[in-house]
């Protein structure tokens, strides 16, 4: 059976987790993994930090736009500051911006870390990320023979996706966000829809960003699903993107904003497969001080 397997595809594999097939990480995962442990970003650098498919790009504008203070997309896209897709980390050193990445938390920049650098955790309801990493892998050409039933039974709920699963890298983040209360925040996916304002407030307070209340609703609007969908050509556009597309060899450059919505799940899961995925998350997030909105 094909599909997302690290243990049966080409994926690079590092201390027991998928990466995806940058030729950085192909080369030379533990180095590349080392390398990242290593850099050295600026004070005022800040690690946007998702799971796969949980609103990094639009956490990104988000947040490109209170640091700057200005209500317009970023020139430089996500990809141009993705730690693992980059080649060379030297552009990073010393950088005071945002950054991003999808690797756990345990290979974070370690200065970064052990200096109180700001980092953004952004979660969101995995029956949601289940469906989006789905459509989003199809989108270039990641699972061509796999149901959604089959991927998610197979592998989403077996941890056999890329980052070492959505239970096992969320929890790690939640729980270190419990000892490191002024350094990391928690941004749910659902919240952030539901009341854009009032998070984009309690952001703006965790990056010390001062008299930006005037700009919330210009940034609302401007971040929102569909004009960011709209402003996604720039992102295809980038040179950086195009480079990162044609590096891991893929047939066709893949969906970045799909919908957006929160609650598309119910379209794919069957009753048996909700009830299935209920006990399993219950048995997973016991005693982590999370409170999904399964909407």
């Amino acid at each position: 059976m094909a599909g997302l397997d690290i243990r049966k595809l080409d994926y690079p594999v590092y201390e027991g987790i998928g990466l995806l097939k940058f030729p950085n990480c192909l080369e030379n995962a533990g180095q590349t993994i080392q390398n990242i442990k290593d850099l050295k970003l600026g004070p005022d650098s800040v690690i946007l930090a998702t799971f796969p498919r949980s609103g990094t790009h639009w956490v990104y504008e988000i947040t490109h736009m209170l640091l700057t203070k200005k209500a317009e997309y970023a020139t430089k896209s996500r990809e141009a500051v993705y730690l693992e897709g980059l080649p060379d980390l030297g552009p990073l050193q010393s950088y005071n911006h945002i950054v991003s990445t999808h690797l756990p938390f345990q290979w974070l920049p370690q200065q970064h870390l052990e200096t109180g650098g700001k980092i953004i955790h952004v979660i969101r309801n995995p029956k949601d990320v289940a469906v989006s990493l789905y459509k989003f892998a199809d989108s270039c050409d990641g699972i061509p023979e796999n149901t959604f039933e089959e991927f998610f039974f197979e592998y989403f709920l077996k941890n056999k996706v890329m980052f070492g699963g959505w239970f096992n890298y969320n929890k790690a983040f939640i729980r270190e966000s419990e000892v490191r209360k002024d350094q990391i925040i928690m941004l749910q996916y659902e919240k952030l829809q539901r009341n854009t304002i009032g998070e984009l407030k309690r952001l703006a307070k965790f990056l010390d960003v001062k008299d930006a209340d005037q700009l919330f609703p210009e940034i609302a609007e401007k971040c929102g699903f569909d004009n960011l969908k709209a402003a996604d050509e720039r992102v295809r556009n980038d040179s950086t993107m195009a480079e990162i597309i044609k590096s891991m060899n893929l047939k066709k450059i893949p969906t970045l904003y799909r919908k957006g919505k929160v609650g598309d799940w119910k379209n794919y899961f069957t009753v048996a497969m909700n009830e299935t995925f209920d006990k399993i998350y219950a048995d997973n997030m016991k005693n982590v001080a999370v409170d999904i909105d399964f909407v």
